[in-house]
């Protein structure tokens, strides 16, 4: 059986440079050295997670936390906001 998910990816540009990159459905963070480098390490990250958690015998219930007992996520819109203080 394949399941596929849409995860959300909050990507975050680093003054010291590169991009830090977190999952907040899963709660699993990455990083590298250009936003497709960190995308891909995060989706490595991800799918290593559910790995384990599939090893562990714990899927079915990440998997209900995530979808809300469906099989999708439900995609969930990010953006940026600018403020003033």
């Amino acid at each position: 059986m394949s399941i596929e998910l849409v995860l959300t990816a909050v990507f975050k540009k680093e003054a010291e440079g590169g991009y830090s990159v977190f999952c907040p459905e899963l709660g699993v963070a990455s990083q590298g050295e250009t936003v497709e480098e960190a995308e891909a390490n995060l989706k490595e990250a991800c799918e290593l997670y559910l790995e384990s958690a599939k090893e562990l015998g714990i899927l079915d219930k990440i998997l209900e936390e995530v979808t809300g007992g469906g099989r999708e996520a439900t995609p969930v819109l990010t953006g940026s906001v600018k403020v003033k203080i």
